[in-house]
């Protein structure tokens, strides 16, 4: 292993040149794993943090908080011009980092190292209040000016959110088992951590620190969420009972609303949204049902924001509940669409992790400490071993506004498995179209030029599963249907972000499917389609051999899922159980 010394930025820009000129994924963990074996321990984390584009964990608060106008105008300062020729180089270049090396000639004070820099940016991050934005883009104009061209690059970079590196968590995982545990097939240990803890730089420091005993002793905190559990989807509601394989199961309402793991410590109460990022300044009414009706010190549970019309009984749309998503008139929005919780499960309570044991004994005990009233209660269920009583609750569920069901494993070993994706949790909604039982979340890392009526937008997007196994995102679809004359105009400001100049390294595209633009993964978008089938052009569960892979006919969009992550889009798996499923092969 490399003698570790105080790494350089230039050192972590060096390696991000290298990561952006590959488009092998093997080649891309080797470089990562060879960065990460020279880190010190104080260091290993930072480094982690930000080839994912970050400056801490993501549930964290320390966000720059800078956007494209304060990191232009940084640069500006660093250059000493007027924000005008930065604006226009922007446009001309499509990337803040190389409009920075453009513009920024003086020349270096000297080599930055990380810990330095990860320091100011912190500083940047804190940063608020009257005069803050003044204050960031000062300290980020210091950091340009001292930096190298390749330093300012990443920098501006990181600024703007936009590291264009194409290194997903899971590469990361696999760079770290390469390092210190001699092989990417060391993978799960570290998952696992990652998936209880959700903090990459935390996994990083123990396994350099104490090896795997260390990462392996990695537990359920209070206020650092957890992964949440995902759902598995089947063809039949007679194939449920079969797929979980115990004698009964609990039948849960499936609920349109906004995922919410909620963490008390005390009066202390802390409210992350399905992608890990804390929303309690978003819901002050859940905190308050949170606080007063869960009967222990400390807990931790999984469950739903809905809006529910008490009036009626009914309850309303999921756009409705995204009202409350909002920095400004909170408490006046919250009167206005007051949120009900509807909790799941429970993950923690009185100091003890509940993540082994089985779920009925977690169901039994969140009832035991949830005291519930019409704005807070467990989610409504039935437990049964029959199909009939599947299909009648399913159905009850359907006629007072609800999306479907969830169908639990109740066996001895049905464990709360942070992350994962298993046959333990069934859903089951409306059949959208035959042949699937579902619609399909997926990623959007292409799209088309428009032309005619869609000129000067986009005319279609590029849409691709996750294969979490490969950490490779692979097309699924071409999209153009379904979008209102609104949804097609604001396309391009929607996917500004993420446009970037070249395929990105973790997108499987057939050069036949090439689109005119590409993008980062990261927007999610629904999509309703009738069957999934063999395609010679997508790479969705490719066939080397065969040169076939899988595709969705006729989609046609939904919606957009602003509240999953990229790594929680369907994914290839799912799709290939749906092929089979609908073809008996």
């Amino acid at each position: 292993m490399n003698k570790r010394l105080t790494v350089k930025f230039a050192t972590l820009t060096a390696c991000f040149e290298r990561l952006e000129a590959t488009s092998s994924q093997n080649e891309m963990t080797t470089l990562l794993a060879r960065l990460l074996a020279a880190a010190t321990p104080d260091e290993i984390g930072i480094v982690c943090y930000v080839v994912l584009g970050a400056i801490g964990p993501g549930y964290s608060d320390v966000n720059l908080g800078i956007g494209d106008r304060t990191t232009a105008a940084a640069i500006a300062l660093a250059a000493g011009t007027d924000p005008a020729p930065v604006e226009a180089a922007a446009r001309e270049l499509g990337d803040y980092g190389d409009v920075a090396v453009r513009l920024i000639a003086t020349p270096a004070t000297g080599p930055l190292p990380v810990a330095d820099v990860h320091r100011g940016l912190v500083e940047i991050a804190g940063a608020s209040g009257p005069g803050s934005v003044e204050v960031k883009k000062n300290a980020l104009a210091a950091l340009l000016t001292a930096a190298t061209p390749p330093e300012r690059r990443y920098l501006s970079r990181l600024a703007a959110g936009e590291m264009r590196l194409g290194v997903g968590e899971m590469t990361l995982l696999d760079a770290l088992a390469e390092a210190f545990l001699g092989s990417k097939a060391e993978r799960p240990a570290l998952e696992h951590a990652y998936n209880i803890s959700s903090d990459i730089g935390l996994v990083a420091r123990m396994l350099l620190e104490e090896g795997l005993p260390g990462v392996q002793a990695i537990a359920v905190t209070l206020h650092r969420p957890i992964r949440p559990m995902l759902t598995q989807r089947v063809a039949r509601i007679s194939e449920i009972l079969e797929r979980i394989g115990s004698p009964v199961i609990a039948v849960e309402e499936k609920y349109d609303g906004e995922r919410i793991q909620a963490h008390k410590d005390g009066d202390d109460v802390t409210l992350f949204s399905r992608r890990l990022t804390d929303v309690t300044g978003q819901y002050p009414d859940i905190v308050r049902h949170v606080r007063r009706s869960i009967s222990v010190d400390t807990a931790i549970l999984d469950g739903e924001a809905v809006a529910f019309d008490h009036a009626t009984g009914t309850y309303r749309p999921f756009q409705t509940l995204m009202r409350r998503r909002r920095k400004h008139r909170v408490s006046e929005v919250a009167d206005e669409v007051p949120a009900t919780y509807r909790a799941f499960d429970l993950l923690y309570a009185d100091g003890e992790s509940y993540l082994c044991r089985s779920y009925p004994d977690r169901r039994a005990r969140l009832e035991e400490i949830l005291v519930g009233d019409e704005h807070i209660s467990p989610a409504g269920r039935i437990v049964t071993g029959d199909a009939d009583g599947i299909t009648a609750f399913y159905l009850s569920c359907i006629e007072r506004g609800l999306e479907g069901i969830v169908c639990k494993s109740c066996a001895e070993d049905s464990f709360y498995r942070a992350g994962a994706r298993e046959w333990q949790w069934i859903k089951w909604k409306s059949d959208y179209a035959p042949g699937i039982s579902d619609t399909l979340d997926l990623v959007v890392i292409g799209a088309s030029a428009g032309r005619g009526k869609r000129a000067g937008t986009y005319g279609s997007v590029l849409c691709a599963a996750y294969n979490h196994e490969e950490d490779l995102f692979q097309t699924v679809c071409g999209m153009g249907t379904g979008f209102s004359d609104v949804d097609l105009a604001d396309l391009p400001r929607r996917l500004a972000g993420a446009r970037v100049d070249r395929q990105p390294a973790r997108a499987m595209v057939n050069p036949q499917a090439a689109p005119d633009f590409w993008f980062e993964p990261r927007y999610v978008v629904e999509v309703l389609g009738l069957e999934i089938t063999q395609s010679p052009v997508h790479t969705c569960n490719w066939d080397p051999e065969r040169r076939r892979g899988l595709a969705l006919r006729f989609p046609r969009f939904v919606r957009w899922r602003d509240e999953k992550g990229p790594e929680e889009a369907t994914t290839a798996a799912e799709i290939a159980a749906i092929f089979r499923r609908r073809w008996g092969v």
